[in-house]
Formats: structure tokens, sequence, C-alpha cells
């Protein structure tokens, strides 16, 4: 499993689609081979996460269920 990333974005306390937006803000700014780390309390955000990275030039290394949240490791392509 990864653990190592970039960036990291909590948007435990943000309503949805706040998460994915902010996702794909940061990501837009981040450099080809960096990996975003993003937690959310809401698990609408999962199908929106999955959608945000099918769409564009990313890939999902891993998503799982925290204590914490949901959890998303992100690569930009």
């Amino acid at each position: 499993m990864i653990t190592e990333y970039d960036v990291f974005v909590d948007a435990t306390e943000n309503d949805c689609p706040m998460p994915t937006i902010q996702s794909k803000n940061t990501l837009d700014n981040m450099s080809s081979g960096q990996i975003l780390k993003l937690i959310t309390s809401k698990e609408g955000s999962i199908r929106n996460i999955r959608t945000l990275v099918a769409n564009n030039p990313y890939e999902l290394l891993s998503e799982s269920k925290s204590q914490d949240g949901y959890i998303f490791l992100i690569r930009k392509l």
C-alpha cells in the first residue's frame, strides 16, 4: 500500500461537492507524478471522486475507509 504523498487535503468538514472541487483545484496545481491524499467524511464524495479521476488524467491509487473518514490517494498523470 502506498503511504507517501506530496499534498494533503483534509475535507472532512466540507459538504459535497466541496471535497471534489478542492481535489480538482489541488490536482490542477500539482505536477505530473505527484500524489494527493484526500480525506473526506462525506459518503457522497466516493462516487464524485471516482468520476473526477475517470474523467481527468489522474489515477486512483487507493481508496479506503478509516475512523477519520474516506481516504483517497490520487496520482496526477
